[in-house]
């Protein structure tokens, strides 16, 4: 299982921040991915109101933050949560085989059908790189 840490208060900060970047030693903290309430949190942090930052989120509507991870919203996070992973070393996908498209055409009902499949999924490469933090 991923590493797990918990924040001293409900909000977060800079410092907790930190405390994820090093609980995922040796790994690079490469992506951040926050429930909203925790991307609310992060937003509104002085760290993140750096102005040339601020100039190419409002160019390219990428988020960075001042650790260099990009910054992701989900919404099927629980509230509080806010995961940290090096997007190279902690998931694989393994496709099962490749795109399949299959087409049925009924002429005497005038019914056509096309369905196209793939299976996918994905699997850990590493335990330790990914850390989940939770704010108390």
């Amino acid at each position: 299982a991923a590493a797990s840490i918990s924040t001293e208060s409900s909000s977060i900060a800079y410092k907790d921040l930190i405390a994820l970047w090093s609980a995922l030693s040796p790994y690079n903290l490469t992506t951040l991915i926050a429930s909203p309430d925790i991307m609310h949190s992060l937003l509104a942090l002085p760290e993140f109101r750096d102005s040339y930052k601020g100039l190419d989120f409002h160019a390219t509507g990428k988020m960075i933050t001042p650790l260099g991870a990009e910054l992701f919203k989900n919404e099927a996070l629980p509230e509080g949560t806010i995961l940290g992973f090096d997007k190279s070393c902690s998931l694989e996908k393994v496709e099962a085989m490749p795109v399949t498209t299959e087409y049925d055409k009924l002429i005497d009902r005038q019914l056509e059908r096309a369905a196209i499949t793939t299976i996918a999924g994905f699997s850990k490469i590493y335990d330790n790189a990914c850390v989940k933090m939770n704010c108390a």
